[in-house]
């Protein structure tokens, strides 16, 4: 066992990290962590919050488990639909699987970690290079991001949207646009070969150059963007049936509003799993509802257990598997 723990721990950790930056990162997170306990514990109704998680409706949770599965499915075809390396196709199993272990090492180690874990592991399955796969997680998360601007303007013609929504919507468009650019800035003309002229592989920037070289491909972007559209519908589909579990009436605006605030929240995320601020996010829309604060925080307290429960599970069988591979 504590061999195979040691092998998780490398899989677990991003490559290179200085110690003393993952050590101050760990406390900042769990600052923040506290400070949400507090919070809560100093403005909430405890036993009222207890007493509606207990109320939740358990088959409203599994149809939003179920949901946030298909959401993991969509968003590795997102992936999948950019990592385009010369004359091979990558298998959406392999993406998947990288995908979901990221995610899970994401949960316990902040600051976007989990990006190069999965990234990592993408290379290792499908013979990339670490370098190119994270420059295919760059695209595929600037598409992503892009793909929620217009689950955004619909709602803003559905309904009047609050002022923090208003931000979210200049700034993602702000964003993304400048990430669009940054990516057809620097991505190659083609995709270029595995090795260079003299059979020497090439250097950490063409590799990584050549993980942007779908931006190229006008169908490779349109399918990216396709399956992060329906991703966020996906998100849509927790959030209705998470509101629907607590007991909250759901409708598409405020599903849509809960999205929009948790994935602002989800940009930057410090604390482990992005504890507290997540919660926060969440709970904002339903602020302007007049729903009681200890039913908002249940709420919330679940959608994130919904979201977290599903990829930690599944990451973490294939961190295993992958440990124990290592060990043969």
């Amino acid at each position: 066992m504590p061999g195979l723990w040691k092998r998780l721990r490398a899989l677990a950790l991003p490559p290179e990290e200085p110690p003393g930056r993952r050590r101050a990162l760990r406390l900042a997170g769990l600052a923040v962590v506290a400070a949400f306990a507090a919070f809560g514990a100093a403005n909430m109704n405890l036993r009222r919050v207890g007493e509606a998680l207990v109320a939740a409706s358990p088959a409203g949770l599994a149809l939003a488990v179920a949901a946030n599965v298909l959401n993991l499915v969509f968003h590795a075809a997102r992936w999948a639909a950019v990592v385009r390396p010369p004359g091979r196709r990558v298998r959406l199993g392999h993406v998947f699987d990288a995908m979901v272990a990221g995610f899970a090492v994401g949960i316990a180690v902040p600051s976007r970690a989990g990006d190069l874990v999965r990234s990592h592991l993408l290379a290792r399955r499908a013979g990339l290079s670490t370098a190119s796969a994270v420059g295919a997680a760059a695209v595929d998360y600037i598409v992503g991001t892009a793909s929620l601007v217009p689950l955004i303007l619909l709602l803003g013609v559905a309904t009047p949207l609050p002022d923090w929504a208003r931000h979210a919507l200049v700034v993602t468009s702000i964003g993304s646009a400048a990430g669009v650019a940054l990516v057809f800035l620097f991505a190659p003309a083609r995709a270029g070969p595995e090795t260079g002229e003299d059979g020497a592989p090439p250097g950490l920037l063409a590799r990584l150059r050549s993980g942007l070289s779908a931006v190229r491909e006008p169908l490779a972007l349109t399918r990216c963007f396709g399956w992060g559209f329906a991703g966020w519908g996906a998100e849509l589909l927790i959030a209705w049936f998470t509101l629907s579990a607590v007991g909250v009436p759901p409708t598409i605006p405020l599903a849509a509003l809960v999205v929009v605030a948790t994935a602002a929240a989800n940009a930057i995320a410090v604390s482990p799993g992005n504890a507290g601020p997540f919660e926060l996010a969440a709970m904002l829309p339903l602020a302007g509802l007049g729903v009681a604060r200890e039913q908002a925080l249940a709420f919330a307290l679940l959608l994130h257990v919904v979201h977290l429960a599903p990829t930690a599970a599944l990451g973490a069988r294939i961190l295993l598997l992958e440990a124990r591979a290592a060990r043969v």
